[in-house]
């Protein structure tokens, strides 16, 4: 695998930041990645990556490591390459295995469905819904004794 800091020939930079590092890594097998991280004026930090992991040329997602310690804590994904994250996958623990899930699938960018594993059994134990499109959560689902099954629903 190869690695190398530099700006890309198409890169465009507002008055308001400035590029602190550009990195493509090209591996064995096609995958490709460019990550690129900046600081605004007010030194705020963002990172922007664009990541082929299968080298399939389709760019699957983007991963933060806000706290340092090693693991991602969100996963975020261009599900449809419209260049807006259709969704946030969050794995507080660092163990693999998603927590929450956060999705806008009829694309109003409004999040409509928030899907939570507490005890981490790959089942849902709350779902929480915007059942009627306008941006608000109107419906709670809970499985309060954790057996896979919802016990309680609230609607809003």
């Amino acid at each position: 695998m190869s690695e190398y800091d530099a700006p890309a020939a198409d890169d465009t930079f507002a008055a308001d930041d400035y590029e602190a590092d550009a990195t493509d890594t090209y591996g064995a097998d096609d995958s490709a990645s460019y990550t690129e991280d900046t600081y605004t004026d007010d030194d705020v930090y963002s990172a922007v990556a664009d990541t082929d992991v299968d080298g399939d040329g389709v760019n699957e997602s983007v991963s933060y490591d806000y706290d340092g310690d090693g693991f991602s804590e969100t996963v975020e994904s261009d599900l449809n390459a419209d260049g807006w994250i259709d969704q946030v996958v969050t794995d507080a623990d660092g163990d693999g295995i998603a927590e929450e899930a956060i999705l806008d699938t009829d694309g109003d960018t409004y999040l409509d469905t928030i899907l939570t594993d507490a005890n981490e059994d790959g089942i849902a134990d709350t779902v929480e819904a915007d059942t009627d499109g306008d941006g608000f959560i109107d419906e709670v689902s809970v499985d309060t004794n954790f057996d896979g099954v919802i016990d309680d629903t609230q609607t809003y």
